[in-house]
């Protein structure tokens, strides 16, 4: 039987340092001081989440997952009433991200680019809602609240935030004024998750366009957090320094790291001998927007279980016309071959105010101007 979320989240601030970007640490945190059953949930996560790696050795999911989504505005000023663009833009970033298509990518370090992984996980706004009617998946809700903590209001309509819908069929994200110093947080899989399942964002970090303000506006706190929502510790471990995640191909590292660093960071760190250091650019750092750029096989592989087990209703639906079910045989993975400026030389760089052209394998060519 699925327990309440929400009702554990009063005071959860408490836990937050002030300079971390995620509070869905300090929210599991305090669940789980608080709340042994809670602890012993997840602890059953993380070992049945094994037992399927273990029993899928070689997994290979031949059709692309879709996942449903619907984004609750919750919003006081005009600022906040962030735009049906800006939400897009946000889409956008998590099928670029999760399908590697995203044009960054070939700031991966080479060490890495093997590993580097195409989670074949695709987002949709919704299309149909939870009683069968058309909908964009996108629900305005005027709010007399100034900024939102990390508690139970922003998932309650009559507390002055947004009611979910069925956390089973949507990813449920909340766009909000978020307090000071916390960018979002989210809702780690397990039997306790109930309403309030999803993530919440603060409006000024949604998307690539419109209200964002940098370094974290290219749309990956969204990225993080869905990682966290499919069972994805920080890199670092979460718990303190050179803690685990629980995943075999991301390097071992002490603690997070911030702003954009330079490659090789921290090498042989924890006690190792692994000369390249820190993996600073997963989407599973605190980094900068800008110097993220990558999940791992095994990341994927992780998300992937985290799907079958306990969000299997993303497996098979019809919430988002004519996005699920695309056969891999007919929707080959689109790789970026090469950026090429308007007098056809290839380049590296990617300034900002110039176009340029993004060319596919699949023949396609994209021209994108970045704005800061």
């Amino acid at each position: 039987m699925k327990k309440i979320l929400t009702i554990l989240l009063a005071g959860a601030t408490l836990f937050l340092n002030a300079q971390e970007r995620c509070g869905t640490t300090a929210i599991t945190e305090k669940m789980m001081l608080e709340n042994p059953e809670y602890a012993n949930a997840r602890s059953k996560v993380n070992q049945q989440t094994e037992k399927w790696i273990e029993n899928h050795p070689n997994h290979s999911e031949k059709t692309i997952i879709t996942i449903p989504v619907v984004v609750h505005v919750v919003w006081k000023t005009n600022t906040q009433n962030i735009s049906d663009a800006q939400i897009q833009s946000q889409i956008d970033v998590l099928n670029e991200d999760y399908r590697r298509t995203n044009v960054d990518q070939i700031n991966t370090p080479s060490v890495w680019q093997s590993i580097a992984a195409d989670s074949e996980i695709e987002f949709c706004l919704a299309t149909t809602d939870a009683s069968g009617n058309t909908t964009t998946g996108i629900n305005r809700v005027q709010t007399t609240h100034g900024q939102f903590g990390m508690d139970s209001d922003i998932h309650t309509a009559s507390a002055g935030g947004a009611d979910d819908w069925p956390n089973d069929d949507y990813l449920n994200i909340w766009v909000c004024n978020i307090q000071s110093g916390l960018l979002g947080y989210a809702s780690p899989p397990s039997n306790w998750v109930g309403d309030g399942d999803g993530l919440v964002i603060g409006y000024q970090y949604f998307g690539r366009t419109g209200t964002v303000q940098s370094p974290y506006n290219k749309g990956r706190t969204a990225t993080h957090e869905i990682g966290h929502w499919l069972n994805l510790d920080h890199v670092w471990g979460g718990w303190g320094s050179c803690g685990n995640d629980q995943v075999a191909d991301t390097p071992k590292q002490e603690t997070e790291n911030y702003s954009c660093p330079a490659f090789p960071l921290h090498p042989n760190a924890c006690s190792t001998t692994n000369a390249n250091g820190d993996m600073f650019m997963n989407y599973m750092d605190y980094t900068n927007d800008a110097c993220m750029n990558l999940f791992t096989n095994g990341q994927k592989t992780r998300m992937l279980a985290a799907i079958n087990q306990y969000r299997p209703n993303m497996l098979n639906h019809d919430l988002c016309t004519g996005t699920v079910g695309v056969s891999e045989s007919l929707n080959q993975k689109r790789e970026l071959i090469k950026i090429v400026d308007v007098l056809g030389r290839t380049t590296t760089n990617q300034p900002t105010n110039t176009p340029l052209f993004y060319i596919y394998n699949d023949g396609s060519v994209d021209k994108k101007i970045i704005i800061e």
